[in-house]
């Protein structure tokens, strides 16, 4: 393949089908069962469309899947779905759902001529402004304000030790961190010339793209190494794929946990180089849906050693134990978390402060949902609640102290018992989550009896009957192995 009077090997274009489709009958039978469902119709059809159609050499189908993938999940019908329990499926409705979605990214008659304009005068305008570009060791791309946060501490150690390092920002977090990173550290994005004569740049024009500023990105500077966190989207798929192709080795930092259920598209064959997990717990879900992934553990570089607290979570119930409630909001995540889900998460919070005045409740947002002002002011009269920023507070500063963690379903429960917390998950709907069994997990590695899935009326006597109890020691060793400055450690000796 010739970009740019530059020669690039072909990408490969094997893919692996990691789970057959189940019959339709089953998918009621669990959320589970039905969201397989839906990947494997989502699949089925993306190929019947688009199977051997190709845009620089790239194969589109794994792109599309993913980025169809949250479009169908999102969509009010399908949401219905979830939450309904019927064991009657309009199965032809599933279908016009995913059918609509994958239409939507097709650009119309009229509006493909101005696109195609648009996209090569946005790539002319690019050449004029490429300059001399310093070749980068260590690309970090950058979709979510969350994730500067996150490598923070990776990006310093690599510029300690000589490294040129840089994060590939995406235009929807450029706007959110508002010069919150220095222009220094963030490359400029450049585009290759649209083909836009391709018939696939008519029918997916977004994916195409998105492979054209990567690439362009990629060729002006010559990245050796990217990080590339979590790693569930189409773009960072994207980036991937284009690695491959110009010589650039990844690797895939986990920020939360593979479902060990179903997974979505995005967590299925990854096309990285090597996935860095936190501990062993996880290899075996990473491995299982990514064939010939190369896992390594390297730790969770945002966890701190508790002063005064074993690392491995081990805690006794004395007087003076701590008395705090961490009840962390999620992001909406449909069909699985809607805002009514949420409002129900922060009025259980505020409703066990007033039960329980002897104990502090925190409440810590997420960078996906900040708790309104309005909700802060309404309950500010409540002296017992903390309200904890994602951005102002450290994960840290969030589990010092904490005797519990409850959330919808969120690995910070896992992070939790970093700091000897215990998990708690409130369920705020009648969805199964799979995260809900790290409760059974807690028990067998602690020997205790706890309950960990509560109804909203149910959650305070759950807590007490937690702080009452002489908890056993705990090991997390399993889950990370490390945590902080020797996580960052290991990470960047991953990316020497």
């Amino acid at each position: 393949m010739i970009v740019n009077g530059q020669v690039l090997t072909a990408a490969r274009s094997e893919r692996n089908t990691v789970t057959p489709m189940l019959p339709f009958k089953q998918a009621m039978e669990s959320p589970c069962m039905l969201q397989e469902l839906l990947i494997n119709k989502i699949k089925a059809e993306v190929e019947r469309r688009f199977l051997n159609r190709k845009y620089r050499g790239f194969e589109l189908c794994q792109i599309i899947e993913d980025k169809m993938y949250w479009q169908v999940m999102e969509d009010p019908e399908i949401e219905r779905l979830f939450r309904s329990g019927s064991l009657r499926v309009d199965e032809a409705r599933i279908d016009r759902v995913i059918n609509e979605k994958i239409d939507q990214i097709r650009m119309g008659p009229l509006e493909y001529p101005i696109r195609v304009i648009k996209d090569v005068l946005l790539w002319l305008l690019s050449t004029v402004r490429r300059g001399k570009k310093t070749p980068v060791d260590v690309v970090i791309p950058v979709n979510q304000k969350k994730y500067f946060t996150y490598t923070e501490k990776i990006m310093e150690r690599l510029e300690q030790e000589g490294k040129v390092a840089r994060y590939y920002v995406f235009s929807k977090a450029r706007r959110e961190i508002n010069g919150a990173v220095g222009r220094s550290r963030i490359m400029k994005e450049g585009r290759t010339f649209p083909i836009f004569w391709n018939p696939a740049y008519y029918l997916a024009a977004n994916v195409c793209r998105s492979i054209d500023k990567v690439l362009g990105t990629w060729l002006d500077y010559r990245p050796q190494k990217a990080l590339i966190v979590e790693g569930d989207t189409s773009i960072l798929h994207t980036i991937g794929f284009v690695s491959r192709v110009t010589g650039c080795e990844t690797s895939c930092l986990q920020w939360g946990s593979i479902g060990t259920s179903v997974p979505k598209t995005g967590w299925r064959n990854m096309p990285f180089d090597r996935f860095l997990a936190w501990g062993e717990f996880f290899r075996e879900s990473v491995e299982l849906y990514n064939p010939g992934i190369e896992v390594r553990t390297v730790g969770h570089p945002n966890l701190e050693v508790r002063t005064g607290t074993k690392i491995n979570g081990i805690r006794h119930k004395t007087d003076d134990s701590p008395r705090i409630v961490l009840f962390a909001v999620q992001k909406i995540m449909k069909p699985f978390i809607n805002g009514e889900d949420l409002d129900r998460f922060i009025h259980t919070a505020v409703d066990t402060a007033r039960q329980m005045p002897e104990h502090t409740i925190r409440i810590r947002s997420h960078p996906n949902y900040p708790i309104p002002a309005e909700i802060k002011k309404r309950y500010a009269h409540i002296r017992n609640i903390e309200w904890h920023d994602y951005f102002s507070a450290s994960l840290d500063e969030s589990l010092k102290n904490t005797l519990v963690c409850v959330t919808i379903s969120s690995t910070l429960s896992f992070e939790a018992m970093n700091y000897g917390a215990v998990p708690v998950f409130l369920k705020v709907n009648n969805i199964r989550l799979y995260l809900h069994g790290i409760g059974h997990l807690f028990n067998k590695i602690t020997g205790n009896g706890i309950r960990h899935v509560a109804e909203p009326d149910e959650i305070v006597d759950v807590i007490k009957t937690i702080a009452a109890m002489n908890l056993n020691n705990f090991d997390t060793d399993f889950l990370f192995k490390e945590t902080g400055r020797a996580a960052v450690n290991n990470i960047v000796a991953e990316l020497n």
